[in-house]
C-alpha cells in the first residue's frame, strides 16, 4: 500500500507541469518586443481581425483613474513616441472578470494573456484584453519602443 501511494504521488508530481499547460488557452498572437508599436497599432487599426483571439504581450501596468467617480482603467503599456515627442504610451486595456481583483502596483513589468474583446462607451467602440492572466515577470524588455 505504502508503494502505490508513493506511485501515485510521483505520478501526479510528474504530470502537474503537463495539467497546468493544458489549463491556459494557447495564444494566437505574442506581441514582440521588436514590433511592439506595429502589432498593437495593426490590432487597433484591423480589430474585426483580432477580436475572439488570444493574445499576449509584455509592458509595465498602469492603472488610469480620472477622479469623476467614472470608470477606472488598467492597461498593460509602453512607452512610444507620441504628439509631443516621446510622450506616448501604447498598449491594451486589460480587464478581469471579478472586479474584486487585486491589480499589482504601478509601473510593475508584466505578461498579459488574454481574449481581445470590443466594448462601446459613449457611443464610441474601444478595445479590451479580457485577461486569463496577469503574471508579473522579473525580466522587464524595453520600457520606450519606436517599431
Amino acid at each position: 500500500m505504502k508503494r502505490l501511494c508513493s506511485l501515485l504521488a510521483a505520478l501526479l508530481l510528474f504530470n502537474l507541469p503537463a495539467l497546468a499547460e493544458t489549463a491556459e488557452l494557447p495564444v494566437d498572437v505574442e506581441v514582440t518586443e521588436k514590433m511592439f508599436l506595429s502589432q498593437i497599432s495593426d490590432i487597433n487599426l484591423n480589430s474585426e481581425d483580432y477580436l475572439g483571439k488570444v493574445i499576449a504581450l509584455e509592458g509595465m501596468f498602469m492603472t488610469v483613474d480620472y477622479g469623476t467617480g467614472g470608470p477606472v482603467y488598467h492597461l498593460v503599456y509602453r512607452k512610444s513616441p507620441g504628439c509631443c515627442g516621446n510622450d506616448g504610451i501604447t498598449g491594451l486595456e486589460v480587464v478581469w472578470d471579478d472586479p474584486a481583483t487585486v491589480f499589482p502596483a504601478e509601473n510593475t513589468w508584466v505578461r498579459a494573456v488574454g481574449t481581445l474583446e470590443q466594448y462601446t462607451q459613449d457611443d464610441m467602440p474601444y478595445l479590451q484584453l479580457r485577461l486569463q492572466s496577469l503574471t508579473p515577470t522579473d525580466k522587464p524588455g524595453l520600457d520606450f519602443v519606436t517599431q
